[in-house]
């Protein structure tokens, strides 16, 4: 949602690319700080009561930032909004993660989170070039209101029991167990395309003459084909989950990162934007699933495997924009790309050792 309205909240608070960067890298900071926390939470009240605290935050944040002024306050909403995004991705996929639901929930959660992208960005667009932009907040806290209230009748369930529910077991159990191991190197570099590409792409798209809506419509095709890349992944179901596809996955997109250095012109971006969507969507329907699976081998906590896994997202995701800032604003865009096909490139290549053992989801899991 917020995408197509970088530049236009860029403008209206005097903001450069580096400034602009904070905007995305403050929430995720707060992704960072609260991701663990929240796992813990879930693992000792319930994922469900986290997430339906999780969508008062969402709510609460959306608001503040319709109503702010000036550049402070709508910082304080994205703080907000950086905690209710970590609780909910770390309670939410660990309630979906637990023996009671189907195989496929966590991935199909990737899915509908590629669906409201195919909506977000075009509807925020057009809202914000005909209202202006508070009506995108106003409406993002209305409907994660309704959510939540909605939510608030379903049963709670127990509390998570596992034999090491602790963070310190589950970075442990990382260091020595493939599948985790392989989806915390993953979920980083997830999370670093997923605070670079909304800041740059946003920005080189606007010096080329597009408007927000126009800018939200190409996030839109993106989503669009995100959806249908991820539902094939879902499909797929254990196949798909493995140390293989996604050391095979990162390899191709730090090919698809060199598109835009061979001309840095609107056909190489869009080019990326896609090829970054049909690569990127399995990858990241596999993650958690992934990691999961490697909690349970470990015998560690889904829950605070889940806040792990949140927490390294958030640090790629919260460096990588304002790195990318600096970078375009000094060196230019090539050297963006550049740096984010070697870091693709790298990641790809740690988990060649672990790829042999790469084994898809029992069919139990």
């Amino acid at each position: 949602m917020l995408t197509p309205l970088l530049p236009e909240i860029g403008r209206a608070f005097a903001l450069g690319p580096a400034q602009t960067g904070v905007i995305l890298s403050l929430a995720t900071f707060a992704t960072l700080a609260a991701a663990v926390p929240a796992g813990l939470l879930a693992a000792r009240v319930g994922a469900l009561r986290v997430s339906l605290a999780a969508g008062a935050f969402i709510a609460v944040a959306a608001a503040v930032q319709a109503l702010a002024a000036d550049f402070p306050t709508f910082l304080a909403g994205r703080v907000l909004f950086g905690v209710g995004f970590a609780a909910i991705w770390t309670a939410g996929v660990t309630l979906l993660a637990g023996p009671d639901a189907p195989r496929w929930a966590v991935g199909a959660t990737i899915a509908a989170g590629g669906a409201a992208h195919l909506v977000g960005p075009p509807l925020s667009g057009v809202l914000s070039d005909a209202v202006g932009r508070s009506l995108p907040f106003w409406v993002l806290a209305a409907a994660a209101a309704g959510v939540t209230l909605l939510a608030a009748g379903a049963p709670a369930g127990a509390p998570e029991r596992a034999p090491a529910p602790g963070f310190a077991a589950v970075a442990r159990a990382a260091s020595r167990e493939p599948a985790l191991r392989s989806a915390t190197v993953l979920i980083g570099l997830v999370g670093v395309l997923s605070g670079l590409v909304p800041l740059i792409v946003p920005l080189l798209l606007d010096r080329a003459g597009f408007s927000s809506s126009e800018i939200g419509a190409v996030f839109a095709v993106g989503a669009l084909v995100w959806v249908a890349a991820s539902a094939l992944a879902v499909r797929a179901g254990a196949r798909a989950v493995t140390i293989g596809v996604a050391a095979g996955g990162l390899a191709l997109l730090a090919a698809a990162s060199l598109v835009p250095v061979v001309a840095v012109a609107t056909p190489c971006l869009l080019a990326f934007v896609l090829l970054r969507a049909v690569i990127q969507a399995p990858l990241s329907t596999i993650t958690y699933d992934l990691g999961a699976h490697g909690a349970r081998n470990a015998g560690v906590a889904i829950g605070a495997t889940m806040g792990m896994l949140n927490l390294v997202w958030a640090a790629g995701a919260t460096v990588a924009p304002l790195l990318a800032g600096a970078i375009l604003a000094g060196a230019g865009a090539r050297w963006v790309f550049v740096l984010l096909a070697l870091a693709c490139a790298t990641a790809g290549l740690s988990m060649r050792r672990d790829a042999a053992s790469g084994r898809a989801l029992p069919a139990a899991a």
